[in-house]
């Protein structure tokens, strides 16, 4: 069943009309999140908790606050047909569509900071940015999180943020961010048979854990399929696990740098149970953290995304006291926004975190901009 924009609705009827049980099917899942509807059907606490890793790889939650057709679409995409690596890394990606859109007329800039939306009528009509310039076009697409678009400091003027908007910001809260860690490895050091991805975890309890470097470790070696990445000799570490950015504020440069090394020997020191002599054998580190997200990816606290839990009064982290977890996708706004002209995409809309989910939203949102 081919996927186009849900919002599009010449679309949904074609689609009913050709696949009228697997609409029905959808539909039937968008209210449940993956964890209650797995523990309906399974009893076995190990596959439980495998199916509890397998979400947490690519939401930063636990299957119990993952949607159901976010989970599915990930799963299919990811089993079905084997994965594909794109050679130079994923950023060939990125270069071979701004190629492609340059191609076909388009600017793309880069560095390029985007300040404010600017607004005539209640409608979205261009942006400003931060040298001043003024863009204006029929469409406003906004990458940004549903945080950053609209409430406070938002590029949406906060006093042309139309109440349906505010709702987001009252149904979900933020989920963490990261802390990376970028290393040069001797590839002496690495076995030949080592595979690209790991994950690491030693105690269930610190799934969600996200201080201190004591909850779940993702390791990506891309160097594993792709030599050309590195020098020759040296593998890519890409270390990173989840870090909320109160951990990070109010240190003085000094106290930032020393808590990054520190943070970064804890992580290698987890990952030598896999790879002894690991820090011996590194050559170059880099340290990232959620102030690094927050300054060069322009996201609010740097979060990765939205967690579907209503936060409780003064706010919350997703479980705390008092929070509420949301069913499924029923909240999760699609690419139109109640502001005339502007569109969002993104883990902030339909159907929400994750690299599929959102490269679908930006699918989606291209194909309802463009009928």
């Amino acid at each position: 069943m081919e996927l186009l924009s849900l919002e599009d609705p010449s679309y949904l009827l074609a689609v009913f009309a050709l696949h009228p049980l697997s609409c029905l099917t959808l539909l039937r899942y968008i209210p449940f999140n993956t964890g209650g509807f797995a523990r309906e059907h399974i009893r076995d606490p190990a596959l439980l908790r495998f199916i509890d890793i397998e979400c947490f790889i690519f939401s930063v939650v636990p299957a119990g606050s993952t949607p159901m057709i976010n989970s599915g679409m990930v799963f299919c995409d990811r089993h079905y047909g084997g994965i594909n690596y794109p050679r130079g890394g994923v950023a060939s990606m990125a270069e071979a569509l701004v190629e492609g859109l340059r191609e076909r007329g388009s600017v793309v800039e880069f560095g390029a900071r985007v300040t404010g939306v600017l607004m005539e009528g209640g409608e979205a009509v261009g942006v400003r940015m931060a040298d001043g310039r003024e863009i204006w076009g029929k469409a406003v697409v906004s990458n940004a999180t549903r945080w950053d678009t609209f409430g406070e400091k938002g590029l949406v003027p906060p006093e042309e943020t139309p109440e349906l908007e505010k709702r987001f910001l009252k149904n979900y809260v933020k989920t963490p961010s990261f802390v990376s860690v970028h290393l040069g490895v001797r590839a002496d050091a690495i076995p030949a048979d080592t595979v690209v991805h790991h994950v690491f975890l030693e105690d269930w309890k610190k799934m969600e854990c996200s201080q201190d470097a004591e909850g779940v470790i993702f390791l990506s070696i891309p160097t594993v399929l792709d030599p050309s990445l590195a020098p020759a000799g040296q593998h890519i570490f890409h270390v990173f696990t989840p870090s909320f950015i109160d951990e990070w504020q109010g240190l003085n440069a000094a106290e930032y740098a020393a808590k990054k090394a520190a943070f970064a020997s804890r992580l290698i020191a987890r990952l030598e149970t896999r790879f002894p002599g690991l820090g011996a054998a590194v050559s170059f580190q880099e340290v990232g953290t959620p102030r690094t997200h927050r300054r060069y990816l322009g996201r609010r606290d740097g979060t990765y995304g939205p967690m579907p839990w209503r936060p409780a009064a003064g706010g919350g982290t997703g479980g705390a006291p008092g929070d509420t977890p949301l069913a499924g996708l029923l909240a999760m706004p699609f690419n139109r926004t109640a502001v005339r002209g502007l569109y969002c995409v993104g883990d902030s809309a339909f159907p929400g975190q994750g690299l599929n989910a959102v490269a679908f939203s930006g699918f989606a949102c291209g194909r309802r901009v463009a009928v």
